[in-house]
């Protein structure tokens, strides 16, 4: 995928759970010729790490774009729990909030 197409796109980070639960957080896809970011102002940016570029797909029906707030891409990723003897310093912050 050429990730300059995606600059300016409506773009959708969804987040499954272990038990199927999901979270969706929309915004617009910005390049910078170097790093994929999801603009969700006025919220802090959030970058589409590398690894998971390979994982973006486009919305390809109207009940889709409906269910992922108007995205015309997005990207799906699993997520689950921190393990209890982790430091939060081991991970990377996001700045996403399951539950608000």
């Amino acid at each position: 995928m050429n990730l300059a197409e995606l600059n300016g796109k409506a773009f959708t980070l969804w987040l499954i759970d272990e038990r199927d639960e999901s979270a969706t957080f929309s915004g617009v896809a910005r390049w910078d010729g170097t790093k994929l970011l999801l603009d969700r102002p006025p919220k802090p940016q959030l970058e589409i790490r590398s690894e998971w570029h390979e994982r973006i797909r486009p919305v390809t029906n109207e009940e889709a774009r409906r269910i992922l707030l108007g995205a015309d891409y997005f990207l799906r990723l699993y997520i689950g729990r921190l393990p209890d003897d982790s430091a939060s310093t081991d991970y990377e912050l996001t700045g996403l909030k399951w539950r608000e």
